[in-house]
């Protein structure tokens, strides 16, 4: 069987564990003339040989290139050393044999069609997490320094906002610590055991990273999940209060990663204590991972198909013009993929191109890592700088414009319908924040028949009889020219 093309990690890391393998061999050398020592050729493990003999193994599965149906040689000289080659300076191995053809050197694999892309996606990768995380802590500031703005729906962007900043700061310190700085040459350190780092702090503080990397990607995506959620029940059963409402989604939101996350942690201690664990080895550890991400996404997408069908047959009853309407409907839809997390959904087919169609594979890259890395800035943009509430109350604060909404005391009499609608208000549950009435952050206007707040004035027509009914607005237009 011909060796899978790896990862330089991987490729690495592998080596490195059968390296500690062998040195681990405990073997009496009989020293002298008629046996060869124990060594080890920077691929395979030699064991002691008798001299003047020529010793034959299976060619390694796990090095790029090499057939395991094969197998190399080594010669055991008649003074009891193995051959060394003068110009190759170096205790030479014939590993001829064990390169089938057609084969791709190294070198070529890397220059070829998938790894040559590779610095372009990584610069690509490292630009959207450094762009998003700066983003996400400017806006998570701005929705936590403004008391008017804490409502539930900002406040459970906040946690996704904290979902986003952990992962790309995980992301960035993975990248640019552990796989490029001294954390690289500290991940295979040779210790006087046949153990790596030998339970030093710089292996469980690696580790340590490696498993918050771990959790950050599935908080995110169980955070973008909850939002889905929210917003899907807001719309479908009714169900917005006030602050309190949200306690179950963060509730979740943040157990079910630890959930999720701790037998993984537990298998690796276990089972694959080694090579920081950056290296998966047994892909099966890695599904209480990977499976919750997935569900999360699909049961997104099916929510985000649900809420665009609503969305179109409101639109579609309403009197505006088929342009315009199909514009907005167009627009609501471009606001909800962010949030719902919609490229999870489209790009995950792709993903099972790698290694079999390379240019697939190079778009799958570009999409993914161009996706996810910018997410955080794209959510960060239309939920925070690009809401009418934020940029309203940031005016207040430096004093360049009057608010353009009012509670429900300031608002100038509108006649017969503000005096039905303030009554009906004083007769509610609850207190409603003025960032309520955003069907979502940058839709500008959100109504409910059952509500008490003043319908906008593009909305779409309903019965005022119907008040069990959930019915929505979308005045993406007013956002816009804001």
């Amino acid at each position: 069987m011909q060796g899978v093309p790896k990862s330089q990690l991987e490729q690495y890391a592998t080596l490195q564990q059968k390296k500690q393998e062998c040195l681990a061999i405990n073997t009496t050398y009989s020293g002298g003339k008629e046996f060869c020592p124990l060594i080890w050729d920077e691929i395979l493990c030699w064991t002691e040989a008798p001299a003047n003999t020529t010793v034959t193994q299976p060619c390694p599965e796990y090095f790029h290139g090499f057939s395991s149906e094969r197998n190399a040689t080594k010669f055991c000289t008649a003074n009891g050393t193995w051959f060394y080659d003068e110009n190759m300076e170096t205790f030479w191995t014939d590993y001829s044999a064990c390169v089938p053809q057609p084969y791709i050197p190294y070198d070529d694999y890397q220059s070829s069609l998938t790894y040559g892309h590779f610095p372009i996606i990584e610069a690509i990768s490292q630009t959207g997490y450094g762009i998003s995380l700066i983003t996400l802590i400017v806006a998570f500031i701005i929705l936590a320094s403004f008391k008017k703005l804490r409502c539930s729906r900002n406040l459970l962007h906040m946690h996704l906002f904290v979902s986003f900043m952990l992962r790309a700061g995980t992301s960035l310190l993975k990248n640019n610590w552990l796989f490029k700085g001294d954390g690289l040459n500290s991940l295979f350190e040779i210790g006087e055991s046949d153990a790596i780092f030998g339970g030093s702090k710089e292996t469980w503080a690696c580790k340590f990273l490696i498993s918050l990397w771990q959790f950050s990607l599935l908080a995110n995506y169980l955070w973008i999940f909850m939002e889905g959620l929210y917003l899907h029940n807001l719309i479908f059963l009714s169900l917005f209060s006030d602050t309190s409402s949200i306690k179950m989604y963060v509730i979740i939101g943040w157990s079910l990663p630890l959930f999720f996350i701790t037998p993984w942690v537990i298998l690796k201690l276990l089972y694959e204590d080694r090579h920081c664990w950056a290296v998966n080895y047994n892909k099966y550890y890695l599904l209480f991972i990977t499976i919750p991400m997935a569900i999360s996404t699909f049961v997104n997408f099916g929510m985000f198909l649900n809420i665009i069908r609503v969305l179109l047959l409101k639109l579609t009853a309403s009197i505006s013009e088929d342009s315009r309407r199909y514009r907005k409907w167009a627009k609501s839809t471009l606001v909800l993929i962010p949030l719902f997390g919609v490229h999870y959904a489209l790009f995950s087919g792709m993903s099972f191109s790698i290694g079999k169609n390379e240019l697939i594979e190079v778009i799958w890259l570009y999409c993914d890592q161009l996706f996810a890395s910018f997410q955080g800035f794209f959510v960060a943009v239309l939920y925070c700088f690009m809401n009418n509430e934020v940029r309203t109350e940031i005016k207040k604060k430096f004093g360049n414009a009057r608010p353009d909404f009012y509670s429900d005391t300031e608002r100038p009499s509108r006649g017969k319908f503000n005096n039905q609608t303030n009554n009906s208000a004083k007769k509610g549950s609850g207190t409603l924040d003025s960032c309520m009435i955003s069907f979502m952050s940058k839709a500008n206007d959100f109504t409910l028949k059952d509500s008490a707040l003043p319908r906008p004035l593009h909305g779409v027509n309903v019965n005022d009889t119907q008040h069990s009914l959930l019915e929505t607005s979308l005045n993406l237009e007013k956002s816009i020219e804001h």
